[in-house]
């Protein structure tokens, strides 16, 4: 069969078209910029071409399935959903209709149609008028709407592997969004089951992996396969994740979006998944398919440390929490902690009650360091020298001039105390929790799936 797969540069794509090739499939290449030619053609859906020319560009190449994969979170450089995601494309399966072209299969969004308040999401009201489009056409099809898609090349499982390596991971809420990762190289091949069949598919497919599990979950997952420890976990309320989307349209970035972000809260999990049904087996859990194709964050911030160097700087940080305690409550009117205590606005008794409690943190926090490091403990610590560090300097600004240097000591050591944090080793009982899909076998019965007709 030869086929036609648009957005073939792209994470989907790339993989639908590795699995065309692997099954001895002839692809034609569909990609913005490309220069016609045996295996390649020129598609960008910003340029509008009737579905007349498409007609006659595939029938001479002699196209007999169009695969779909072209999409973008964010527009940028000159794009707009209007015409990546609904004009483009329409014109490209009408002229397929016209050509001929025996199937042609629509990659859209789980949530597509779902949910009336979708048709207020530009990225999922786009969507929504292309798969609409390709059922109406007199030819077969299916739409394919997949959850968060993860693996090589895939631009939100990046941006989630480093926020997953961050030592301090913000969550939206409370990261109880429900989501079920799957694995591009699964969706690829559901996608070549669907264009192999002999039926006619005519019908919607929501996909999803096997598991569906919080935000927080997935994250956790991430950790743990990229080595990492447990996290220090920050609740986000949501008007501040919507500001900070807001802000990030304005970067060079083609993830995280208000869009992205609201898609996000309304949940990713496939009412009825019929994954397994075009698989015939059992998909990949996350956990799984992450040893399978490595995360790759956006920013490495993995961190090794042997053993000893470990313990050095431990040893090292501890000393000093355990060595300033002992000077100020020892050496109170020598050490000058009392006077630096008065300039800070805690004189006389005030003073002596700041004092037994600064001794006391500092001796808590030295004595966890060396006996029982935790990721918690690392966070208080990087809290406690830029909380020292930003009350002396506000109270004695002639520290941060002073040429020794007091203060801007404190910049090695909150490094250290990052690279413990970032270095804390995983714990194998750290697995995050799951539970069935709705549509999955563990669920309901193996022949119980479903396809979504429209209407």
């Amino acid at each position: 069969m030869k086929v036609l797969v648009c957005g073939a540069s792209g994470c989907v794509g790339g993989a639908l078209a590795s699995a065309l090739r692997s099954r001895g499939h002839s692809v034609v290449a569909g990609t913005r910029g490309a220069v016609d030619g045996p295996h390649a053609m020129a598609v960008d859906f910003m340029q509008p071409t009737t579905p007349a020319a498409w007609a006659q560009r595939l029938h001479e190449r002699g196209i007999e399935a169009v695969v779909n994969c072209v999409g973008i979170l964010i527009p940028a450089r000159g794009q707009s959903f209007e015409r990546v995601h609904a004009q483009g494309p329409v014109e490209l399966f009408r002229g397929a209709a016209a050509a001929g072209v025996r199937r042609v299969v629509q990659v859209s969004a789980l949530g597509v149609g779902g949910d009336p308040n979708s048709l207020a999401t530009p990225y999922l009201h786009s969507k929504l008028i292309a798969d609409d489009a390709v059922a109406s056409l007199p030819l077969q099809w299916a739409v394919v709407r997949p959850s968060l898609v993860y693996g090589p090349r895939s631009q939100s499982g990046r941006l989630f592997s480093t926020l997953a390596s961050l030592p301090l991971v913000g969550l939206p809420g409370r990261g109880r969004q429900p989501v079920a990762p799957v694995h591009v190289f699964e969706l690829a091949e559901a996608i070549v089951r669907l264009l192999e069949q002999e039926a006619a598919p005519n019908g919607i497919f929501e996909i999803g992996g096997p598991q569906a599990m919080t935000y927080r979950a997935m994250l956790a997952t991430y950790r743990q396969a990229l080595g990492l420890g447990d996290a220090v976990w920050l609740p986000v309320p949501m008007a501040l994740m919507k500001f900070g989307a807001r802000l990030a349209e304005a970067a060079p970035q083609q993830v995280f979006a208000r869009d992205t972000l609201g898609m996000l809260e309304r949940g990713s999990v496939p009412a009825d998944n019929a994954l397994q049904h075009l698989l015939g087996r059992a998909p990949s859990t996350l956990a799984h398919g992450l040893s399978i194709s490595r995360p790759e964050p956006l920013v490495d911030l993995r961190v090794s440390l042997s053993p000893p160097v470990a313990l050095a700087l431990r040893a090292s940080l501890a000393f000093m929490w355990i060595y300033t305690a002992a000077i100020s409550a020892c050496l109170p009117h020598e050490s000058g902690v009392l006077e630096l205590l008065a300039r800070c606005g805690f004189a006389g008794a005030w003073g002596v009650a700041a004092l037994a409690f600064s001794c006391g943190l500092n001796i808590t926090l030295g004595s966890l360091t060396l006996w029982r490091p935790r990721p918690w403990l690392y966070a208080i610590q990087a809290g406690a020298v830029i909380g020292y560090t930003l009350t002396a300097a506000i109270h004695m600004p002639e520290l941060t001039i002073d040429h020794c240097g007091p203060l801007v000591k404190n910049l090695p050591i909150l490094v250290a105390v990052l690279l413990l944090w970032m270095a804390a080793p995983a714990r194998p009982s750290s697995a995050p929790r799951a539970m069935p899909l709705p549509g999955s076998t563990a669920a309901r019965g193996r022949d119980s799936w479903q396809v979504h007709k429209p209407g």
